[in-house]
């Protein structure tokens, strides 16, 4: 009776191996031929055409539980290279209130990167302002972006795993009572 008591032990710490691991591939893998690190969702001309502004988030599908980078690039309209010495300033806003402004910053390499933890799930809408681009001061330019913020993501506990656990412990405790019975 020990060895099937012994195979029962290791059919649950297997169970406590591969569960996860079915997790995190039923929620977190998609296929992909290159890993994805971040995203470019949008480019767009500024409203007075002077330059192009890109829209990069990491992680790609934000949530509410994830830091997000936005990461913003500046590029030339017509010849698509990037832009070194941009002022540039960042306002997200839900629902046509404000929830976060930058200060005024200074891109060098003609890339730009904020820092920000959503609040809650929903639309919100991220607006680039330029005011200065290779040292020359001009009026002030935008683009805007919408973008999705997605609930928290907590894994489900896939209900077929959770009966063969629930299996597997019955099963350990009968044959562990009938070992006792024939002690």
């Amino acid at each position: 009776m020990k060895p099937l008591l012994a195979v029962a032990i290791v059919s649950v710490l297997s169970m406590g191996v591969i569960i996860p691991s079915y997790a995190q591939c039923v929620y977190g893998c998609e296929p992909s031929p290159v890993p994805i690190t971040s995203q470019q969702n949008q480019v767009k001309l500024t409203d007075k055409g002077s330059l192009m502004v890109g829209f990069y988030t990491d992680p790609v599908k934000p949530t509410v539980s994830d830091k997000t980078s936005l990461e913003i690039s500046f590029e030339d309209k017509d010849s698509q290279v990037s832009l070194s010495n941009v002022d540039y300033q960042v306002l997200i806003a839900k629902d046509n209130v404000s929830v976060y402004q930058t200060p005024v910053a200074h891109s060098t390499q003609g890339q730009a990167k904020v820092q920000y933890q959503f609040k809650g799930p929903g639309q919100y809408q991220v607006t680039v302002y330029v005011t200065r681009m290779n040292s020359h001061q001009m009026p002030q330019e935008s683009a805007a972006f919408d973008l999705t913020i997605g609930p928290s993501a907590v894994p489900e506990f896939p209900t077929s795993a959770t009966i063969m656990l629930l299996i597997a412990l019955v099963s350990i405790i009968l044959i562990s009572s009938r070992t006792k019975l024939y002690a």
